[in-house]
């Protein structure tokens, strides 16, 4: 189910009440690597991990909810609240729909897949291959957790991360974004409005995109690494070991730079500026592009 045909079903049900649903209380068999994709339209999806080879289902099925629908096998397991479809009306008796809370424990390295709507996702001490998330306008908190990679989107929740992994994907609108643990490898943020930071160990590869949230990037740059960074109108502050070793590039059309290093080159006719410098021996390759807004650097 796509974000965009989701987003109008948000904003219908965003405004009910909470009610006490259906309790749930199911368990199938999973072995511990396989995968769990998690459907919820509304409410919360809660997920813990142990070190049985189960899923335990526990929580409430809201009202207007047909049911929950467990499909799989002992390897792939697939969990959704069935809404009743009417012919795709998703308006129809919207007041009806209650939220539904899931709360899921796992095998600590089960890999997820989750989609929401209007459902705040909560997911602790997993370690699994993969992590994917997908919400429209909830909350996505994942923390003490180490999944070989994780991809989160969003369109108006914040997202706050606190993982351990190599790889992060991570693309929202309107919320913030706050990402941070034990990073290495490459991590990729694109974001429209919202706010984020960043706080790595040591990145191969950082890549970030905004419109007008403003961002704090702190990290270090591993050998031949590569940081790239567009903005338009928000503040980029990217924070940086003093050993650091890379060409730094650095251009705006009408934002200011700072940076300890270099010469701010400003164009002879028009707005426009510049700066180029080398950090250390240069192994790595920096480059930090801005509309309006101001770019940052920092030596620490």
């Amino acid at each position: 189910m796509s974000l965009i045909k989701l987003a109008p079903l948000a904003l219908a049900i965003a405004a009910l009440p909470a009610f006490a649903g259906t309790p749930i209380n199911e368990t199938r068999a999973l072995a511990a690597d396989g995968s769990v994709s998690i459907e919820n339209i509304k409410g919360r999806i809660i997920v813990r991990t142990w070190a049985q080879p189960q899923v335990r289902i526990t929580g409430s099925l809201g009202k207007g909810a047909e049911k929950l629908e467990v499909d799989g096998d002992g390897r792939d397991l697939s969990i959704e609240v069935k809404y009743p479809d009417h012919k795709g009306n998703w308006s129809w008796n919207r007041n009806d729909f209650e939220p539904t809370t899931l709360e899921i424990t796992v095998p600590q390295k089960a890999s997820l897949d989750i989609e929401s709507v209007a459902a705040d996702v909560d997911v602790q001490q997993m370690a699994g291959r993969k992590l994917d998330v997908s919400s429209v306008s909830g909350n996505v908190v994942v923390t003490a957790s180490s999944p070989g990679q994780a991809t989160v989107e969003n369109v108006s929740g914040d997202i706050t991360l606190r993982i351990t992994t190599d790889s992060v994907d991570v693309e929202n609108v309107s919320g913030d974004i706050n990402i941070q643990g034990g990073l290495s490898g490459r991590v990729s943020v694109e974001t429209v409005s919202g706010n984020a930071t960043v706080l790595a160990k040591t990145l191969s590869k950082l890549q970030f995109s905004s419109v007008s949230g403003d961002a704090d990037l702190q990290a270090a740059l591993a050998t031949n690494g590569v940081v790239t960074s567009e903005t338009v109108s928000g503040t980029l502050r990217l924070g940086l070991p003093k050993a650091t070793s890379a060409q730094l590039s650095i251009e705006t059309f009408s934002g200011d730079i700072n940076s300890p290093v270099g010469k701010v080159d400003r164009e002879e006719y028009g707005p426009g500026k510049s700066l180029n410098a080398r950090l250390g021996q240069g192994q790595g390759k920096i480059r930090l592009e801005s509309f309006s807004g101001n770019v940052n650097v920092e030596l620490k």
